[in-house]
């Protein structure tokens, strides 16, 4: 009898948390998580992780390359993105919702040789061929304007080979990638020479349908911010503290 009666239990309470449990995570929203982050992926994750928990919300992160997150965003087969630079922001408006508050700041960094003919100052980049890591949006559309010839890197590993055999004159990359471009760079012989562009606001963008949640998360992030907890949690090199936004 005790036993048939262990068996019952089993069979009623297992499945029923089992189903709990799936329920949580079905209602956990999915953000888009940029693959190329490298070893700064996981710090990134959890950051999100932590900003969605402190709103009472669930989410979880899905790596994929940053132009499938951006169709998939806008279909709405995903929820949120983990951050776009301010120029994507107001350019998706009308169809995604950025949290009023800028997630970080990001460095826009330029790596260039010794044979370059190049001041290291943004506005000399007008004429040169400057490569950057395909996909970078901001890169994209912020070289043409500086007067650069723009040269999209499939892979940043063939960087060296590039500036070396004088294909392109610098590299625009962000801080975030450029600790693992100057690891292999400095692999090879001679010297890399690198200067701060500018810093580019961030921000967490979210699917229409997820209007209701804006100001928790919005809420939830200014006080990470203020108590500090955005800085010891994104402690990277190229990120910056963002500043409270009016």
């Amino acid at each position: 009898m005790l036993k048939r009666a262990l068996v019952c239990f089993l069979l009623y309470f297992i499945p029923a948390a089992y189903a709990a449990e799936n329920d949580k995570t079905a209602d956990c929203l999915k953000l888009g998580a940029d693959e190329s982050l490298g070893p700064s992926y996981t710090t990134f994750e959890t950051f999100f992780t932590a900003l969605y928990e402190r709103a009472g919300l669930c989410a979880t992160s899905v790596a994929m390359a940053p132009k499938r997150i951006e169709q998939l965003l806008v279909r709405g087969e995903l929820d949120g993105d983990w951050f776009r630079p301010s120029d994507y922001a107001t350019e998706f408006s009308d169809r995604l919702i950025a949290l009023p508050q800028p997630v970080f700041g990001l460095e826009a960094r330029l790596l260039w040789l010794d044979k370059a003919v190049f001041s290291g100052k943004p506005e000399d980049l007008k004429g040169l061929t400057v490569g950057h890591q395909a996909g970078f949006r901001w890169l994209e559309t912020h070289l043409p304007q500086m007067g650069a010839k723009t040269f999209a890197v499939s892979s940043t590993t063939h960087t060296w080979d590039l500036l070396d055999r004088g294909r392109i004159d610098v590299f625009a990359t962000s801080g975030v990638h450029e600790a693992a471009l100057l690891a292999h760079l400095q692999e090879r012989t001679g010297s890399v020479h690198r200067a701060l562009w500018t810093t580019v606001s961030f921000y967490h963008l979210l699917h229409p349908k997820h209007a209701d949640k804006v100001d928790r998360l919005n809420t939830a992030l200014r006080e990470m911010i203020t108590t500090h907890d955005s800085a010891a949690d994104l402690q990277i090199p190229g990120i910056q503290a963002a500043k409270l936004a009016d």
